[in-house]
């Protein structure tokens, strides 16, 4: 079935998965060492309820605030090798493996702070903070769904988060 030509659509697919189809592994479930990276930020209600009074423009602003944010924190995190496994909200799950992976996500982690800094001051008209967690150890990844394929995180180091 071909897309609306007017219409824009993006998949996203995490790294992890895209090589773990890649490798032609059957098996729905596998373990590797890493570090995940949980960051949500804050400020976004403020934000929706000052713009609210704005009606449809306010929004769009709010939307492209939010987009404009999180660009933002994944090139930050991107620069590290940081890989989205979720996005939710107001929120990011990033996973980080091979080597140096929980320096490079505590480094990543300060670099997106720094980012959203530097965001929220020349774009945000309320301010934005992020909260941010980070847990090292066996992670495992399950994909569900048939077609529609889902990297699940489980384990011990994903409940630490």
């Amino acid at each position: 079935m071909a897309l609306p030509t007017s219409m824009q659509y993006s998949l996203y697919l995490p790294r992890v998965l895209l090589r773990w189809l890649a490798s032609g592994a059957e098996e729905p479930h596998f373990e590797l060492d890493g570090t995940l990276v949980f960051s949500d930020i804050s400020g976004f209600t403020a934000l929706t309820e000052r713009l609210a009074e704005k009606g449809k423009e306010g929004a769009e602003e709010v939307t492209g605030v939010l987009n404009g944010a999180f660009t933002e924190l994944l090139n930050a995190s991107a620069l590290e090798g940081g890989d989205l496994i979720k996005f939710g909200g107001d929120a990011l799950l990033l996973l980080f493996s091979g080597e140096g992976h929980a320096e490079r996500a505590a480094v990543a982690a300060f670099d997106m702070r720094d980012a959203l800094d530097d965001y929220q001051q020349s774009k945000s008209p309320t301010p934005l903070t992020m909260s941010v967690g980070l847990a090292s150890g066996p992670i495992e990844l399950f994909i569900a769904g048939d077609t529609g394929r889902e990297v699940i995180i489980a384990g011990p180091t994903a409940t630490t988060l």
